[in-house]
């Protein structure tokens, strides 16, 4: 069995410069007043390819290359060749020809049509890489599932070692810069503390209870609500160490309540109730996608990997009531920001609005994160009991503006309460800063996180996940085993990709 071992990764500029440039790669010459139409300006996402990787690696602090032909080299034929400046135009108008059509193909890029329409059609944009006309009037083929690699890591089930992140190593033999473990610089970033969970068990009626709310309160304030998972586990998070408090607990499941005080030691809690609450089969799931155009390298993959898994759902939970939506965003001033596909029990045709999706726009690293996680929790979900799981995929976090940092951070909270898991599926490109943003979605509702790995060979460079040791599995496969361990509470062993 294949297992990955601890990898400590730190923030690097390369990995926050891989974002998704679209400023303008400017090819001009001296000669430009000869020939007034060779300036050429070329979109730097048609080199978001492994081309683009090479170019980062040369230049890693540039969001965007200048490239000036210099044509000294013929300085000394122009006076010989006046009478044959045709000629020389023909040299140019090839250099240009070559350049606008040759590099981005041979970078694994082009710019294709990526077909138009309505919510649900083509991109109604430029392609770009692998993605290009892959959209509703797309012809390229489409690839078959099971070739994505990921691992799978759950800080609730390894809370331990993710407290261990946040640790400083109290040895004045090893340098300050040295002493503090990856995480530790990310207290509170975006409002996040997650160092203090405790988990409440409730049972009802001799079973574990699940779908029942938990609150957890102060002397004057909610701290935190969450919803009991398949097992009867609900994971509070208070925002601040309340060690000797005296706080409240109260569970509300199946017209039961139960209110208990305590004083706060971060011990876990055992709640049982005299009522059984009413269970019904009914699973929420929603795929939120990041479809900005730095996912081209993988989004085609994605496509077929995503539709594999929701049929297979389907399949091996026949008894199941499955509701299925999708929401699709990019960023501010792209062709859209989101793009939604309400919940459905048809889920064929969701499938279909999947395969018309297609990779473009973004700018800068960070999309729209926020405002896609705030639409995705606010929707129609089911208010009678259900398992409600949200698959964030992605490569990017939120803007760092205030605003957003409190929108992400209510969403995540409000996911919780209502008792939505989020399972995060980070792609190429992702940063340090990213990966711990993400892992934050999953803890606080429950979640688990997915990493895509090097090891399928498919796309751009992978971030080494700052987590123990993991197998490495199909994606799709990986995704099916989780959805079935939310829905009955039994775990089995990942399967090796090989």
């Amino acid at each position: 069995m294949l297992r990955r071992k601890k990898k400590t990764t730190e923030y690097t500029e390369f990995h926050r410069e891989k974002a998704k440039p679209s400023k303008k790669l400017r090819i001009s010459s001296r000669y430009s007043h000869i020939i007034p139409f060779f300036s050429l300006s070329v979109p730097l996402r048609v080199f978001q390819t492994p081309c683009y990787s090479v170019v980062l690696f040369f230049f890693p602090h540039r969001e965007s290359l200048k490239i000036s032909v210099d044509f000294a080299f013929f300085d000394k034929y122009i006076y010989t060749m006046k009478e044959n400046r045709i000629s020389i135009h023909l040299l140019f108008l090839f250099i240009v020809a070559f350049l606008a059509v040759f590099m981005p193909a041979a970078c694994g890029g082009g710019i294709g049509y990526a077909g138009s329409g309505p919510a649900g059609s083509g991109d109604g944009g430029y392609g770009s890489g692998p993605e290009a006309g892959d959209g509703e009037n797309g012809n390229q083929s489409r690839p078959s599932s099971g070739q994505l690699t990921c691992g799978e890591w759950s800080d609730i089930k390894n809370y331990d070692f993710y407290l261990n992140l946040f640790t400083i190593i109290d040895d004045p033999n090893i340098e300050e810069s040295q002493r503090r473990n990856d995480f530790y610089k990310y207290i509170n970033y975006f409002g996040f503390e997650t160092r203090y969970m405790f988990t409440v068990n409730v049972e009802s009626g001799g079973l574990p209870a699940g779908d029942a709310i938990v609150e957890l309160y102060d002397s004057d304030n909610k701290l935190f609500a969450a919803k009991t998972d398949v097992l009867g586990n609900a994971y509070m998070f208070p925002s601040y160490d309340l060690s000797g408090e005296t706080v409240t607990v109260k569970v509300t499941s199946g017209g039961a309540e139960y209110e208990e005080p305590f004083i706060y030691t971060q011990a876990d809690m055992q709640i049982t109730l005299d009522s059984s609450a009413a269970k019904e089969s009914v699973l929420d799931i929603l795929f939120l996608i990041d479809t900005t155009g730095s996912m081209g390298d993988e989004l085609r993959y994605l496509k077929s990997e995503i539709s594999d898994v929701i049929g297979n759902i389907a399949a091996s939970n026949p008894n199941y009531t499955i509701n299925l939506a999708l929401l699709f965003y990019r960023d501010i001033g792209d062709d859209y920001v989101t793009r939604y596909f309400d919940f459905t029990t048809n889920i064929e045709q969701q499938q279909t609005n999947l395969a018309k999706q297609s990779a473009n726009g973004g700018g800068d690293f960070p999309e729209a994160v926020d405002r896609a996680l705030a639409e995705a929790v606010g929707k129609n979900w089911s208010d009678d009991y259900a398992m409600r799981l949200i698959f964030h995929v992605c490569d990017a976090p939120p803007h760092d503006k205030q605003e957003n940092k409190t929108l992400y951070y209510n969403s995540i909270k409000t996911a919780a309460q209502k008792g939505i898991r989020i399972i995060p599926v980070a792609s190429s490109g992702i940063d340090f800063a990213t990966e711990y943003l993400l892992r934050q979605e999953a803890l606080m509702t429950g979640g688990t996180y997915i990493f895509l790995t090097d090891d399928s060979g498919i796309g751009n460079s992978h971030l080494q996940a700052t987590v123990g040791e993991y197998t490495v599995e199909y994606l799709n496969d990986c995704m099916v085993r989780i959805v079935n361990e939310y829905l009955t509470g039994i775990a089995t062993e990942p399967v090796p990709y090989y």
